[in-house]
Protein backbone atom coordinates (compact mmCIF):
# COMPACT_ATOMS: atom_id res chain seq x y z
CA UNK A 1 0.00 0.00 0.00
CA UNK A 2 1.30 3.42 -1.29
CA UNK A 3 2.01 6.07 2.01
CA UNK A 4 0.35 9.20 1.45
CA UNK A 5 2.01 12.27 2.19
CA UNK A 6 0.73 15.81 2.99
CA UNK A 7 2.90 18.91 3.17
CA UNK A 8 1.68 22.27 3.91
CA UNK A 9 4.08 25.47 3.75
CA UNK A 10 3.46 28.44 2.84
CA UNK A 11 6.99 28.89 1.29
CA UNK A 12 6.52 27.17 -2.15
CA UNK A 13 10.71 26.34 -1.82
CA UNK A 14 10.21 23.75 0.87
CA UNK A 15 6.89 22.35 -0.61
CA UNK A 16 8.94 21.50 -3.68
CA UNK A 17 12.17 20.17 -1.44
CA UNK A 18 9.55 17.93 0.89
CA UNK A 19 7.76 16.76 -2.09
CA UNK A 20 10.90 15.96 -4.33
CA UNK A 21 12.59 13.83 -1.12
CA UNK A 22 10.00 11.92 -0.13
CA UNK A 23 8.51 10.83 -3.86
CA UNK A 24 12.13 9.88 -4.32
CA UNK A 25 11.49 7.58 -1.40
CA UNK A 26 8.59 5.99 -3.10
CA UNK A 27 5.67 7.86 -1.29
CA UNK A 28 2.91 9.74 -2.65
CA UNK A 29 2.82 13.22 -1.45
CA UNK A 30 0.66 15.83 -1.70
CA UNK A 31 0.83 20.09 -0.38
CA UNK A 32 -1.16 23.21 0.43
CA UNK A 33 0.07 26.13 0.39
CA UNK A 34 -1.98 27.58 3.95
CA UNK A 35 -4.23 25.72 6.97
CA UNK A 36 -7.43 26.20 5.10
CA UNK A 37 -6.54 24.55 1.54
CA UNK A 38 -4.75 21.90 3.96
CA UNK A 39 -8.17 21.22 6.44
CA UNK A 40 -10.16 20.95 2.93
CA UNK A 41 -7.74 18.79 1.20
CA UNK A 42 -7.69 16.40 4.23
CA UNK A 43 -11.75 16.16 4.66
CA UNK A 44 -11.88 14.97 1.09
CA UNK A 45 -8.57 13.18 0.64
CA UNK A 46 -7.69 11.89 4.05
CA UNK A 47 -3.56 10.76 4.39
CA UNK A 48 -0.94 9.00 6.57
CA UNK A 49 1.08 11.19 7.78
CA UNK A 50 1.41 15.57 7.79
CA UNK A 51 4.22 17.91 8.10
CA UNK A 52 2.86 21.30 9.10
CA UNK A 53 4.72 24.45 9.69
CA UNK A 54 3.60 26.21 12.40
CA UNK A 55 3.58 30.37 11.15
CA UNK A 56 1.25 30.64 8.22
CA UNK A 57 -0.62 33.32 6.99
CA UNK A 58 -4.48 33.05 8.01
CA UNK A 59 -4.91 30.24 10.22
CA UNK A 60 -1.67 29.14 12.03
CA UNK A 61 -0.07 25.19 12.52
CA UNK A 62 -1.80 24.68 15.79
CA UNK A 63 -5.03 25.60 14.60
CA UNK A 64 -4.48 23.46 11.60
CA UNK A 65 -3.28 20.46 13.30
CA UNK A 66 -6.77 21.09 15.95
CA UNK A 67 -9.08 21.24 13.05
CA UNK A 68 -7.73 18.37 11.42
CA UNK A 69 -7.23 16.02 14.84
CA UNK A 70 -11.32 16.48 14.60
CA UNK A 71 -11.50 14.44 11.60
CA UNK A 72 -8.85 11.86 12.20
CA UNK A 73 -7.20 11.59 16.27
CA UNK A 74 -4.78 9.24 15.28
CA UNK A 75 -3.29 10.89 11.96
CA UNK A 76 0.60 11.47 12.81
CA UNK A 77 1.58 15.38 12.09
CA UNK A 78 5.28 16.27 12.35
CA UNK A 79 5.10 20.31 13.25
CA UNK A 80 8.00 21.83 11.45
CA UNK A 81 9.60 26.33 12.17
CA UNK A 82 12.41 28.20 11.53
CA UNK A 83 12.35 30.34 14.69
CA UNK A 84 10.01 28.86 17.39
CA UNK A 85 10.38 28.42 20.74
CA UNK A 86 10.05 25.61 22.85
CA UNK A 87 7.24 27.05 24.43
CA UNK A 88 5.92 26.51 21.31
CA UNK A 89 6.89 23.10 20.54
CA UNK A 90 6.16 21.61 24.07
CA UNK A 91 2.60 23.31 23.30
CA UNK A 92 2.43 21.65 19.84
CA UNK A 93 3.14 18.36 21.49
CA UNK A 94 0.90 18.37 24.32
CA UNK A 95 -2.11 19.60 21.38
CA UNK A 96 -1.28 16.06 20.23
CA UNK A 97 1.49 16.73 17.63
CA UNK A 98 3.79 13.63 16.79
CA UNK A 99 6.78 15.70 16.71
CA UNK A 100 8.49 18.92 16.40
CA UNK A 101 11.14 19.63 13.56
CA UNK A 102 12.88 22.39 13.13
CA UNK A 103 14.45 24.32 9.62
CA UNK A 104 16.46 24.22 8.22
CA UNK A 105 16.03 20.36 7.87
CA UNK A 106 18.50 17.05 7.82
CA UNK A 107 17.02 14.58 5.00
CA UNK A 108 17.85 11.63 7.25
CA UNK A 109 16.30 13.06 10.21
CA UNK A 110 13.12 13.88 8.30
CA UNK A 111 13.08 10.29 6.73
CA UNK A 112 13.39 8.41 10.64
CA UNK A 113 10.63 10.66 11.71
CA UNK A 114 8.47 9.67 8.68
CA UNK A 115 9.57 6.41 9.03
CA UNK A 116 8.28 6.45 12.80
CA UNK A 117 5.05 8.18 12.30
CA UNK A 118 4.07 5.77 9.75
CA UNK A 119 4.75 2.88 12.40
CA UNK A 120 2.85 4.70 14.79
CA UNK A 121 0.08 5.34 12.59
CA UNK A 122 0.07 1.23 11.66
CA UNK A 123 0.19 0.01 15.11
CA UNK A 124 -2.77 2.15 16.01
CA UNK A 125 -4.39 1.04 12.66
CA UNK A 126 -4.12 -2.18 13.81
CA UNK A 127 -4.69 -1.90 17.31
CA UNK A 128 -7.73 -0.44 16.52
CA UNK A 129 -9.17 -3.29 13.87
CA UNK A 130 -8.54 -6.10 16.59
CA UNK A 131 -10.54 -4.16 18.96
CA UNK A 132 -12.95 -3.97 15.96
CA UNK A 133 -12.98 -7.42 15.28
CA UNK A 134 -12.57 -8.71 19.03
CA UNK A 135 -15.66 -6.59 19.57
CA UNK A 136 -17.83 -7.89 16.58
CA UNK A 137 -16.64 -11.60 16.79
CA UNK A 138 -18.29 -13.37 19.87
CA UNK A 139 -15.96 -16.14 21.25
CA UNK A 140 -18.39 -18.82 20.53
CA UNK A 141 -18.33 -22.19 18.46
CA UNK A 142 -21.58 -22.09 17.22
CA UNK A 143 -23.90 -24.95 15.76
CA UNK A 144 -23.85 -29.02 16.84
CA UNK A 145 -22.62 -30.24 14.05
CA UNK A 146 -19.92 -33.72 14.82
CA UNK A 147 -17.09 -31.71 13.65
CA UNK A 148 -17.53 -28.97 15.72
CA UNK A 149 -18.15 -30.67 19.08
CA UNK A 150 -14.55 -32.56 18.02
CA UNK A 151 -13.56 -29.46 17.89
CA UNK A 152 -15.07 -28.47 21.83
CA UNK A 153 -13.24 -31.48 23.00
CA UNK A 154 -10.21 -30.83 21.92
CA UNK A 155 -10.24 -27.17 23.19
CA UNK A 156 -11.49 -28.63 26.65
CA UNK A 157 -8.28 -31.12 26.10
CA UNK A 158 -6.12 -28.66 25.48
CA UNK A 159 -7.17 -26.30 28.17
CA UNK A 160 -5.86 -28.71 30.95
CA UNK A 161 -2.28 -28.17 30.18
CA UNK A 162 -0.12 -25.01 29.59
CA UNK A 163 1.94 -26.17 26.73
CA UNK A 164 1.88 -24.55 23.52
CA UNK A 165 -1.26 -25.14 20.91
CA UNK A 166 -1.11 -25.26 16.83
CA UNK A 167 -4.64 -24.56 15.60
CA UNK A 168 -4.81 -25.23 11.54
CA UNK A 169 -7.72 -24.59 9.52
CA UNK A 170 -8.45 -22.42 6.14
CA UNK A 171 -8.90 -18.87 6.47
CA UNK A 172 -12.45 -18.07 8.02
CA UNK A 173 -12.92 -20.52 9.71
CA UNK A 174 -12.61 -19.49 13.26
CA UNK A 175 -9.13 -20.20 14.29
CA UNK A 176 -8.98 -16.96 16.49
CA UNK A 177 -11.97 -17.74 18.35
CA UNK A 178 -10.99 -21.41 19.34
CA UNK A 179 -7.24 -19.30 20.06
CA UNK A 180 -9.13 -16.87 22.58
CA UNK A 181 -11.58 -19.62 24.04
CA UNK A 182 -8.39 -21.65 24.72
CA UNK A 183 -7.19 -18.83 26.86
CA UNK A 184 -11.02 -18.10 28.37
CA UNK A 185 -10.48 -21.81 29.81
CA UNK A 186 -7.04 -22.24 30.83
CA UNK A 187 -5.31 -21.21 33.89
CA UNK A 188 -3.94 -18.20 32.71
CA UNK A 189 -7.78 -16.59 32.25
CA UNK A 190 -7.98 -12.95 33.33
CA UNK A 191 -3.82 -12.34 32.52
CA UNK A 192 -2.98 -10.37 29.40
CA UNK A 193 -3.74 -12.17 25.74
CA UNK A 194 -1.69 -10.56 22.97
CA UNK A 195 -2.82 -11.27 19.19
CA UNK A 196 0.38 -11.03 16.56
CA UNK A 197 0.16 -11.16 13.37
CA UNK A 198 3.43 -10.55 11.17
CA UNK A 199 1.95 -9.77 8.10
CA UNK A 200 3.53 -7.16 5.67
CA UNK A 201 6.47 -6.61 8.51
CA UNK A 202 10.08 -7.31 7.61
CA UNK A 203 12.10 -9.65 9.75
CA UNK A 204 13.56 -6.52 11.59
CA UNK A 205 10.23 -5.04 12.33
CA UNK A 206 9.15 -8.49 13.51
CA UNK A 207 12.07 -8.91 15.66
CA UNK A 208 11.18 -5.28 16.86
CA UNK A 209 7.76 -5.94 17.59
CA UNK A 210 8.20 -9.58 19.65
CA UNK A 211 11.21 -8.66 21.82
CA UNK A 212 11.67 -4.85 21.61
CA UNK A 213 14.28 -2.40 21.55
CA UNK A 214 15.75 0.21 24.21
CA UNK A 215 16.31 4.11 22.79
CA UNK A 216 19.38 4.49 20.43
CA UNK A 217 19.73 0.77 19.60
CA UNK A 218 19.42 1.38 16.06
CA UNK A 219 19.31 4.33 13.86
CA UNK A 220 15.26 5.73 14.40
CA UNK A 221 15.05 4.32 17.36
CA UNK A 222 13.75 7.32 19.01
CA UNK A 223 12.18 5.51 22.35
CA UNK A 224 12.05 2.31 24.05
CA UNK A 225 9.23 -0.10 23.41
CA UNK A 226 8.38 -3.08 24.93
CA UNK A 227 7.92 -5.67 23.06
CA UNK A 228 4.75 -8.02 22.78
CA UNK A 229 6.44 -11.15 24.55
CA UNK A 230 7.35 -9.01 27.75
CA UNK A 231 3.59 -7.72 27.50
CA UNK A 232 1.92 -11.11 27.76
CA UNK A 233 3.88 -12.10 30.62
CA UNK A 234 1.91 -14.72 32.90
CA UNK A 235 -0.44 -14.77 29.74
CA UNK A 236 -1.04 -16.31 26.30
CA UNK A 237 0.45 -14.60 23.38
CA UNK A 238 -1.13 -15.85 20.01
CA UNK A 239 0.25 -15.47 16.70
CA UNK A 240 -1.78 -15.32 13.25
CA UNK A 241 0.09 -17.23 10.77
CA UNK A 242 3.08 -18.19 12.51
CA UNK A 243 4.64 -19.26 8.72
CA UNK A 244 5.52 -15.73 8.51
CA UNK A 245 7.80 -15.49 11.21
CA UNK A 246 11.29 -16.21 9.81
CA UNK A 247 12.65 -19.36 11.39
CA UNK A 248 15.21 -17.57 12.94
CA UNK A 249 13.04 -15.20 14.97
CA UNK A 250 11.26 -18.75 15.68
CA UNK A 251 14.36 -19.92 17.03
CA UNK A 252 14.53 -17.02 19.09
CA UNK A 253 10.93 -16.88 20.06
CA UNK A 254 11.35 -20.67 21.39
CA UNK A 255 14.48 -19.48 23.48
CA UNK A 256 12.83 -17.24 25.09
CA UNK A 257 9.18 -19.21 25.97
CA UNK A 258 12.11 -21.65 27.16
CA UNK A 259 13.82 -19.48 29.52
CA UNK A 260 10.69 -17.37 30.21
CA UNK A 261 13.39 -14.90 29.64
CA UNK A 262 13.23 -11.75 26.86
CA UNK A 263 15.85 -9.72 26.01
CA UNK A 264 15.33 -6.13 24.55
CA UNK A 265 17.74 -5.12 21.39
CA UNK A 266 20.08 -2.81 22.80
CA UNK A 267 20.29 -3.70 26.58
CA UNK A 268 21.59 -7.06 28.18
CA UNK A 269 18.72 -6.88 30.83
CA UNK A 270 16.56 -9.94 30.94
CA UNK A 271 12.52 -8.99 31.46
CA UNK A 272 10.57 -11.71 32.38
CA UNK A 273 8.60 -13.50 29.46
CA UNK A 274 6.31 -16.58 31.40
CA UNK A 275 3.62 -16.76 28.36
CA UNK A 276 1.95 -19.74 26.79
CA UNK A 277 2.21 -20.18 23.02
CA UNK A 278 -0.89 -20.50 20.97
CA UNK A 279 -0.38 -20.28 16.95
CA UNK A 280 -2.44 -20.90 13.94
CA UNK A 281 -1.45 -21.56 10.48
CA UNK A 282 -3.78 -21.60 6.66
CA UNK A 283 -1.23 -24.91 6.28
CA UNK A 284 -2.04 -28.55 7.17
CA UNK A 285 0.11 -30.45 9.25
CA UNK A 286 1.58 -32.15 6.84
CA UNK A 287 2.82 -29.03 4.67
CA UNK A 288 4.23 -27.22 7.87
CA UNK A 289 6.47 -29.80 7.99
CA UNK A 290 7.02 -30.92 4.72
CA UNK A 291 7.71 -26.82 3.75
CA UNK A 292 10.12 -25.77 5.98
CA UNK A 293 7.68 -22.80 7.44
CA UNK A 294 7.93 -23.99 10.98
CA UNK A 295 10.87 -25.17 12.92
CA UNK A 296 10.71 -28.74 13.67
CA UNK A 297 11.57 -27.97 17.54
CA UNK A 298 9.16 -25.43 17.58
CA UNK A 299 6.69 -28.12 16.65
CA UNK A 300 7.79 -30.75 18.72
CA UNK A 301 7.22 -28.81 21.86
CA UNK A 302 3.64 -28.72 20.84
CA UNK A 303 3.95 -32.49 22.18
CA UNK A 304 0.93 -33.07 19.38
CA UNK A 305 -1.60 -30.68 20.83
CA UNK A 306 -2.93 -29.79 17.52
CA UNK A 307 -6.32 -28.50 17.24
CA UNK A 308 -8.06 -28.76 13.37
CA UNK A 309 -10.62 -26.20 12.18
CA UNK A 310 -13.34 -27.73 9.90
CA UNK A 311 -14.78 -26.08 6.50
CA UNK A 312 -17.84 -24.39 6.64
CA UNK A 313 -18.94 -26.93 3.93
CA UNK A 314 -18.08 -29.71 5.93
CA UNK A 315 -20.61 -28.57 7.95
CA UNK A 316 -23.63 -27.80 6.26
CA UNK A 317 -26.11 -28.70 8.82
CA UNK A 318 -24.89 -25.71 11.23
CA UNK A 319 -25.63 -22.81 8.67
CA UNK A 320 -29.43 -22.03 10.24
CA UNK A 321 -27.40 -21.31 13.63
CA UNK A 322 -25.00 -19.27 12.12
CA UNK A 323 -27.69 -17.51 10.44
CA UNK A 324 -29.43 -16.51 13.88
CA UNK A 325 -26.18 -15.52 15.69
CA UNK A 326 -24.58 -13.22 12.83
CA UNK A 327 -27.72 -11.51 11.94
CA UNK A 328 -28.40 -11.07 15.33
CA UNK A 329 -24.64 -9.63 15.68
CA UNK A 330 -25.35 -7.16 13.25
CA UNK A 331 -28.35 -5.89 14.60
CA UNK A 332 -26.60 -5.31 18.14
CA UNK A 333 -23.62 -3.95 15.83
CA UNK A 334 -25.30 -1.82 13.31
CA UNK A 335 -29.07 -0.96 14.15
CA UNK A 336 -32.03 -1.16 12.44
CA UNK A 337 -34.43 -3.98 12.19
CA UNK A 338 -33.55 -7.03 11.78
CA UNK A 339 -33.24 -9.51 8.34
CA UNK A 340 -34.60 -12.87 8.69
CA UNK A 341 -34.24 -15.83 6.35
CA UNK A 342 -36.90 -18.21 4.27
CA UNK A 343 -36.73 -21.70 4.66
CA UNK A 344 -35.76 -22.30 1.23
CA UNK A 345 -32.75 -19.53 1.37
CA UNK A 346 -31.45 -21.56 4.45
CA UNK A 347 -31.88 -24.45 2.17
CA UNK A 348 -30.19 -22.57 -0.87
CA UNK A 349 -27.17 -21.36 1.32
CA UNK A 350 -27.03 -25.06 3.01
CA UNK A 351 -25.73 -26.15 -0.76
CA UNK A 352 -23.37 -23.67 -1.42
CA UNK A 353 -19.16 -24.19 -0.92
CA UNK A 354 -18.85 -21.54 1.18
CA UNK A 355 -15.02 -20.93 0.24
CA UNK A 356 -14.57 -17.82 2.35
CA UNK A 357 -16.21 -19.97 4.92
CA UNK A 358 -17.59 -18.34 8.36
CA UNK A 359 -15.87 -15.13 7.26
CA UNK A 360 -17.82 -15.21 4.03
CA UNK A 361 -20.84 -16.37 5.46
CA UNK A 362 -20.67 -13.03 8.00
CA UNK A 363 -19.90 -10.39 5.30
CA UNK A 364 -22.96 -12.19 2.96
CA UNK A 365 -25.37 -11.58 6.31
CA UNK A 366 -24.11 -7.74 6.86
CA UNK A 367 -24.39 -7.17 3.49
CA UNK A 368 -27.84 -8.09 3.46
CA UNK A 369 -28.10 -6.48 7.04
CA UNK A 370 -27.38 -2.95 5.60
CA UNK A 371 -28.89 -3.51 2.15
CA UNK A 372 -31.84 -5.58 3.29
CA UNK A 373 -33.00 -4.12 7.00
CA UNK A 374 -35.96 -5.54 8.24
CA UNK A 375 -36.90 -7.57 5.23
CA UNK A 376 -37.41 -11.48 4.96
CA UNK A 377 -35.46 -12.95 2.29
CA UNK A 378 -36.93 -14.73 -0.13
CA UNK A 379 -35.61 -16.63 -3.03
CA UNK A 380 -37.20 -13.60 -5.15
CA UNK A 381 -35.58 -11.08 -3.53
CA UNK A 382 -32.17 -12.44 -1.54
CA UNK A 383 -29.10 -11.05 -2.53
CA UNK A 384 -26.50 -12.72 -4.41
CA UNK A 385 -23.74 -14.29 -2.60
CA UNK A 386 -20.86 -12.90 -4.95
CA UNK A 387 -22.19 -8.81 -4.63
CA UNK A 388 -21.18 -8.02 -8.23
CA UNK A 389 -23.81 -10.62 -9.99
CA UNK A 390 -26.97 -8.83 -10.27
CA UNK A 391 -29.00 -12.64 -9.75
CA UNK A 392 -28.72 -15.11 -7.40
CA UNK A 393 -26.33 -16.93 -8.15
CA UNK A 394 -24.17 -20.13 -6.43
CA UNK A 395 -21.49 -19.89 -9.11
CA UNK A 396 -17.75 -19.98 -8.12
CA UNK A 397 -16.79 -16.33 -6.32
CA UNK A 398 -13.38 -15.55 -6.07
CA UNK A 399 -10.58 -17.10 -3.95
CA UNK A 400 -10.27 -16.07 -0.27
CA UNK A 401 -7.90 -13.61 -0.49
CA UNK A 402 -9.91 -11.60 -3.66
CA UNK A 403 -12.56 -11.73 -0.45
CA UNK A 404 -10.94 -10.33 1.96
CA UNK A 405 -8.72 -7.57 0.10
CA UNK A 406 -12.05 -6.33 -0.91
CA UNK A 407 -13.86 -6.19 2.11
CA UNK A 408 -13.38 -2.70 3.75
CA UNK A 409 -13.76 -1.26 0.21
CA UNK A 410 -17.28 -3.17 0.77
CA UNK A 411 -18.35 -2.75 3.79
CA UNK A 412 -17.72 1.55 3.09
CA UNK A 413 -20.00 0.67 0.34
CA UNK A 414 -22.60 -0.89 2.49
CA UNK A 415 -22.37 1.45 4.44
CA UNK A 416 -22.99 4.28 2.68
CA UNK A 417 -26.11 2.63 1.34
CA UNK A 418 -27.22 2.06 4.96
CA UNK A 419 -27.16 5.71 5.72
CA UNK A 420 -28.72 6.95 2.58
CA UNK A 421 -31.55 4.65 3.10
CA UNK A 422 -32.18 5.86 6.44
CA UNK A 423 -31.76 9.50 5.68
CA UNK A 424 -34.32 9.37 3.09
CA UNK A 425 -36.32 7.20 5.06
CA UNK A 426 -36.12 10.00 7.63
CA UNK A 427 -36.26 13.30 4.91
CA UNK A 428 -32.65 13.91 5.66
CA UNK A 429 -33.28 15.03 8.90
CA UNK A 430 -30.18 14.08 10.91
CA UNK A 431 -31.49 14.08 14.45
CA UNK A 432 -34.50 11.45 13.35
CA UNK A 433 -31.96 9.25 11.56
CA UNK A 434 -29.35 9.35 14.51
CA UNK A 435 -32.07 8.04 16.87
CA UNK A 436 -33.32 5.47 14.59
CA UNK A 437 -29.98 3.62 13.48
CA UNK A 438 -28.98 3.99 17.15
CA UNK A 439 -25.95 6.63 16.93
CA UNK A 440 -24.87 9.99 18.12
CA UNK A 441 -25.55 12.61 15.85
CA UNK A 442 -22.30 14.06 16.04
CA UNK A 443 -20.56 10.63 15.02
CA UNK A 444 -23.16 10.82 11.97
CA UNK A 445 -22.42 14.25 10.94
CA UNK A 446 -18.58 13.01 10.94
CA UNK A 447 -20.24 10.00 8.29
CA UNK A 448 -22.41 11.91 6.39
CA UNK A 449 -18.99 14.27 5.70
CA UNK A 450 -16.55 11.09 5.10
CA UNK A 451 -18.98 9.74 2.61
CA UNK A 452 -19.91 13.08 1.02
CA UNK A 453 -23.50 12.68 1.25
CA UNK A 454 -25.80 15.79 0.50
CA UNK A 455 -29.80 16.58 0.11
CA UNK A 456 -31.44 15.91 -3.35
CA UNK A 457 -32.37 19.88 -3.26
CA UNK A 458 -28.48 20.50 -2.32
Amino acid sequence: MTIHILIVDDEQPIRESLQGLFEDEGYLVSTAPSGEEAVARFRKHPVDCIFLDIWMPGIDGLETMSRIKQMDADVPVIMMSGHATIDTAVRATKLGAFDFIEKPFASEKLLILLRNAIEKRRLATENFDLRQENSRVSSQLIGDSPVIQEVRKAIKKASMKDTPVMIVGEHGTGKSIVARLLHEASQRQGKPYIIFHPRTLSEEDVRHELFGYEKGAFVGALYTQRGRLEAAHEGVIYFEEITQVPLSLQQCLLQAIQEKRVQRQGNQKQHPCDVRLIMSSCCTQDILLSSNALLPELYAKMNGTTICMPKLKDRLEDIPALLTFLAQEQLESLGGEPVTFSDDVIALLRVYDWPGNIRELRNYVERCHILCSGQMLTVENMLPLDASQQKPSFAAVPDDSVLMDGFHDARKQFERSYIIHHLEKNDWNVSKTAADIGMERSQLHRKIKSHDLTPPNK
